[in-house]
């Protein structure tokens, strides 16, 4: 009986490996990118902070912000009381080997009323860096590690 249980946990563990090696997504780094920011928008409109978040680096870096008070900001923008809709244009994508350059349009509009909450053109510093899929699979993700005109509130500095 007991060798059985073993064997179903390690039937599971190497089902569960080949799934994740299986499923990792090996599209052209342009088309990793355009899901990336797609995906976090989606994430904004859901109001998901982890998902929202997901796509910055811990390494993340610009002249007002580190990934701790950019989580915060985040956080707290993602707390509005007011129905919203956002939307990312990509405007285009430079990739140099493990880096890359996207400059986009970033606008959020109240849906009552359409009046605009946050409208920027930013452009995203990425950085391929090593993750894991599903927990299992090593693989190189592109994260955030710096935008400019972002423009946010930071008071005090950090």
């Amino acid at each position: 009986m007991r060798i059985y249980i073993w064997m179903a946990v390690v039937v599971a563990a190497i089902s569960y490996a080949a799934i994740a090696y299986l499923t990792v997504d090996r599209a052209s780094d342009e088309i990793q990118i355009r899901s990336m920011i797609s995906n976090t928008v989606a994430a904004i409109e859901k109001r998901d902070l982890g998902g929202t978040i997901a796509c910055v680096s811990k390494n993340y870096k610009d002249s007002d912000l580190n990934y701790d008070r950019l989580r915060v900001l985040v956080a707290q923008a993602l707390r509005v009381e007011k129905d919203y809709k956002a939307k990312a244009e990509v405007e285009s994508i430079k990739i140099d080997g493990d880096k890359a350059k996207v400059d986009l349009v970033f606008n959020v509009n109240a849906l009552k009323g359409g009046t605009s909450m946050y409208s920027r053109n930013l452009t995203l510093h990425l950085a391929k860096e090593n993750s894991r899929h599903a927990l299992v699979v090593p693989v190189k993700a592109w994260r955030v590690t710096s935008v400019d005109g972002l423009a946010l509130q930071v008071e005090g500095g950090y």
